[in-house]
């Protein structure tokens, strides 16, 4: 019997083989991609869940507090890991990571800049059990000038990254000996370059670190005895802070607020300022796993849509089998098997699809996403359990109402069922055009915000900008910038050159500074930028009252102050914020020496928030040159050569503002490009099944085309017979996906501080383009039904 049924299936399978590749392929896109973007959604789920002891792993972030103002900050005191950690059992071990920053790592002759260095506790690997390829991890970290170095950092110094074990690193004027090697886990939201044992640092300075509970510095992770004592730990940090942070601190007005932060909730929904690494947005996993389903139930649809349509072609084969002694419960099994069989080979090719695809795809969303499903036993027994689903609801229609009706009602040629379920199938290609409309709007929605962002006037300008990154801490290259920037400007297509501690895109520092307001000062917590003279200049940022930072100002250094004009309007000084006392700790006060107009110095994400610019030379962290249009490679040639001849020993590392700045919206771009090719499938999909649909129905009225082709009707009144119909339900699906997509849309807008208007051409350009579509694929069936010669259509009458 199974014999048979696989017979009669293949048979079925070869006799059409336009409905079987469009029902087989368009199936099997769909699950492909529900099945990749699954993978993707899973990945990010699973984010520091490699760790063994995440479930215990909680980070220690906190709130500074001054008044209104509520910083929200991932780094805390370097004294809060071993205050918490002596203070309170429950916590089996605390340990610390400090930002070193992007450190010159020299071999030898060869040196290279190196994102992503950390000084870590010796006791680091106790709560992160990361692999490693080579080296103890108890004993890695324990004594001074020892680190462990990412594979591919190894792999850059090292044609076997192995071969760098006990080799000697110098940063700066120190030496380091590899004493491990670290395996790259991307699915964690720390992925440190360099660990470097905090045994390195002075004796005196990690002594001041016990104490020091005025700067913050350190991620500070614990490690918790059991899960469940988290909420208790909670519960006793206020007092903690009133017993050891409090009075250390003296009587400044910020207060600390100190939080646990669940390990593996960090990636998807930390909102605190200074994360070493980007994190993820949990909206966008929605936004995908939404796009998933929707896909997967277009794809669904088209299938089930197209076995009902045809199920009327085969009304007389069921007929027959009747006749020559068929049961109703062996058509119904042969109807199903069929439509099984049929799913679980279109989930066998989307699953060939998915291994040639996901390389692509790991690109694209820049991870490295494995194929799991071979090895999760829960999430192939889905893939299957999906794909039978789909198989039983796509056949029952065939197999419960065909296997339903009499033989000799079926049999008469004037008893032929037309199909059934016209309804049905209509309200389903209406259903198909609404989600693909949705993501198509949605798309166009995501690119005119993209566009609207990068043509935004920044108050500034971005473009032509060369940013040279310069080593945190090197005192050697730092000292050479007079030097450097002289040289540059010797070049005629070098119009400007500027140093910063931290470029537009970049995180600020925050200061609480002391204000005049009402005649007497009070604390304000503000962003803060550090410049040179030359840095409004080359940004193109306009001096609105006062004056620039001068060099004939010799006080400008320790005793001048430049807001915006956001500060100004926080600080009440609308009418003129010039000469108003202003200052950031005992030894930098004077007063503001100038207000410029409003510029974003963060992304457009967020408003414009008040900020204080200080004059600091020596404090340079990246070094600018505006570059006029035209000769780059000439210019580039130029400052290649002058950073080799004046800083031979430090690597050129540079890029440029516009682009830097524009990684900030790195996630949306990623959307836009996933979000468009995901759109366009989902069209391509309600396409192949509008195709067939459109085939069936002209197969269904070839006698009635006939008719009236011999009565006097034109091959465009025939196509226009069969498209309008179609076009109709495209219309509805328009009407429908328009103000759903509008909601949707508005909603993610308003992440963004600066936003494009949703206009009605965008509506209005897809549901055409949609409309186009739709008529140009059932045309072409349409048209080859017109042409047919009627006499072929009515020789059986």
């Amino acid at each position: 019997m199974v014999q048979h049924y696989l017979k009669s299936t293949w048979r079925n399978l070869t006799r059409n083989k336009v409905y079987t590749a469009i029902n087989v392929v368009g199936l099997a896109i769909g699950v492909a991609s529900c099945l990749l973007i699954f993978l993707y959604v899973q990945h990010e789920l699973s984010y520091d869940k490699a760790f063994t002891k995440h479930d215990r792993i909680y980070r220690v972030v906190n709130n500074l507090i001054v008044g209104d103002d509520v910083e929200k900050a991932s780094i805390t005191h370097a004294a809060l890991a071993p205050g918490l950690a002596g203070d309170y059992p429950e916590i089996e071990a605390a340990t610390r990571m400090i930002d070193w920053n992007k450190k010159v790592l020299r071999l030898e002759e060869k040196a290279l800049s190196i994102d992503h260095v950390f000084f870590v506790d010796s006791n680091y690997f106790d709560l992160f059990d990361y692999k490693l390829l080579e080296g103890n991890p108890k004993t890695a970290l324990t004594e001074p000038n020892t680190m462990v170095i990412s594979e591919e950092v190894a792999g850059k110094f090292f044609a076997n990254p192995l071969d760098a074990m006990f080799s000697t690193l110098q940063i700066g004027g120190d030496s380091y000996k590899i004493t491990g090697i670290l395996r790259a886990v991307d699915a964690a939201h720390m992925k440190p370059n360099v660990l470097i044992s905090l045994n390195s640092l002075p004796a005196e300075l990690r002594e001041r670190f016990k104490s020091n509970w005025f700067s913050t510095n350190s991620y500070t992770y614990i490690l918790l005895r059991q899960p469940d004592l988290a909420n208790a730990l909670q519960a006793k940090l206020p007092d903690f802070v009133e017993r050891r942070v409090a009075p250390a601190r003296g009587d400044t007005k910020e207060r600390v607020e100190l939080y646990l932060q669940p390990l593996t909730y960090i990636h998807l929904n930390s909102d605190y300022l200074w994360e070493a690494f980007p994190v993820g947005n949990k909206s966008y996993i929605y936004i995908f796993s939404f796009v998933g389903i929707f896909i997967l139930l277009i794809a669904s649809i088209n299938y089930m849509n197209l076995a009902t349509a045809r199920s009327v072609k085969r009304a007389r084969e069921v007929g027959l089998r009747k006749v020559v002694g068929a049961s109703r419960p062996q058509l119904i099994a042969q109807f199903l098997s069929e439509s099984v069989l049929l799913t679980l080979l279109s989930l066998l090719i989307a699953l060939v699809f998915v291994e040639l695809l996901l390389p692509s795809f790991n690109s694209l969303t820049e991870k490295q996403i494995p194929s799991t499903y071979f090895t999760n036993p829960t999430l192939l027994l889905l893939i299957i359990g999906i794909g039978i689903f789909i198989g039983l609801v796509a056949g029952s229609y065939p197999a419960l109402v065909l296997s339903h009706f009499r033989p000799v009602d079926i049999l008469k040629s004037d008893k032929t069922p037309q199909g059934g379920g016209a309804m049905l199938r209509k309200a389903l290609v209406v259903l198909q055009f609404t989600i693909s409309l949705v993501l198509i709007i949605g798309t166009v929605v995501v690119y005119s915000q993209m566009h609207y962002l990068k043509k935004q006037d920044l108050g500034f300008t971005k473009e032509q900008v060369l940013v040279i990154d310069i080593p945190s801490g090197d005192s050697a290259i730092v000292s050479k910038m007079p030097v450097i920037k002289a040289e540059l400007l010797r070049n005629p297509a070098i119009t400007k050159v500027a140093t910063a501690g931290m470029i537009p895109g970049e995180e600020t520092g925050v200061i609480i500074f002391n204000v005049e307001r009402d005649g007497k000062m009070t604390e304000k917590t503000m962003n803060t930028i550090w410049v040179d003279y030359d840095y409004f200049d080359l940004m193109g940022i306009p001096v609105k009252k006062g004056r620039n930072f001068s060099k004939d100002m010799p006080t400008d250094l320790d005793n001048g102050f430049i807001i915006n004009e956001a500060a100004a309007k926080a600080l009440g000084w609308t009418d003129n914020p010039i000469g108003k006392r202003i200052g950031g700790s005992d030894t930098t006060s004077g007063r503001v020496i100038g207000m410029t107009e409003d510029f974003n110095y963060k992304s457009l994400h967020s408003q414009i928030e008040p900020l204080v610019i200080m004059l600091a030379p020596e404090n340079s962290g990246s070094l600018l040159a505006r570059i006029s249009p035209g000769h780059f490679s000439e210019t580039m040639t130029y400052v290649e050569s002058t950073w080799q001849r004046l800083a031979p020993t430090h690597p050129l590392d540079y890029t440029f503002l516009d682009d830097s700045f524009n990684q900030q919206y790195r996630a949306e771009e990623k959307m836009l490009t996933i979000f468009g090719y995901f759109a366009g499938l989902t069209i391509l999909i309600a396409c192949m099944g509008l195709f067939g649909l459109a085939s069936f129905m002209a197969e269904q009225r070839t006698k009635e085309i006939g008719i009236r082709k011999v009565l006097g009707s034109s091959v465009s009144d025939i196509v226009l017979l069969l498209t309008k119909d179609f076009a109709l339900l495209v219309l509805v699906a328009i009407v429908l996906a328009c103000p759903i997509a509008w909601y949707g849309m508005d909603k993610w807008l308003q992440d963004f501080a600066y936003r494009t208007q949703i206009s009605a051409w965008i509506f209005i350009l897809s549901g055409l383009a949609a409309l186009a579509l739709a008529i140009l694929t059932v045309s072409y069936k349409a048209t080859r039904a017109a042409l047919t010669d009627p006499v072929l259509a009515l020789r059986s009458e």
